[in-house]
């Protein structure tokens, strides 16, 4: 796997620098977030935990993947700036789960208390008006 930066900018508002980068990934697979997080990382000089992999592209029949990196100064910065689902694609395959495990068991117990205030009253409808036997063959009658 060879990196390759094609274009770096330096975000000094949000710490960070910017980086498109090519990725030749010769006789292999797209390489994984975690793979290009550690490259990324060793290339810069910074820790893993503050090198996000935004995107990764391969096209079809080619063997080299576009690659849209964050670099931050300060991984307490990246944890406020960058998106919560873009942290979870970030972490390691076991890791993820159990934090999507942990997010979900969250959601479950606010489900089911939302459930009962969720739901409305029954209403009772209105019986719609029936006719009387007599009052029916009249206008049966009338029709005609």
């Amino acid at each position: 796997m060879e990196l390759k930066i094609k274009h770096e900018e330096y975000n000094a508002l949000l710490k960070r620098k910017e980086v498109h980068a090519e990725v030749d990934h010769d006789g292999a697979g797209t390489p994984s977030r975690i793979d290009l997080r550690k490259a990324v990382a060793s290339k810069y000089g910074a820790k893993p935990e503050s090198v996000y992999i935004i995107d990764v592209q391969t096209n079809t029949g080619t063997q080299s993947a576009q690659c849209e990196v964050q670099v931050y100064d300060d991984p307490q910065m990246a944890q406020r700036t960058v998106p919560k689902y873009i942290q979870i694609r970030n972490l390691p395959p076991e890791e993820r789960k159990r934090v999507r495990e942990e997010e979900a068991k969250k959601a479950e117990p606010k489900a089911k208390a939302e459930k009962p205030k969720g739901q409305k009253p029954k209403e009772e409808k209105a019986k719609p008006e029936t006719k009387a036997p007599s009052e029916a063959p009249k206008k049966e009658a009338e029709a005609k």
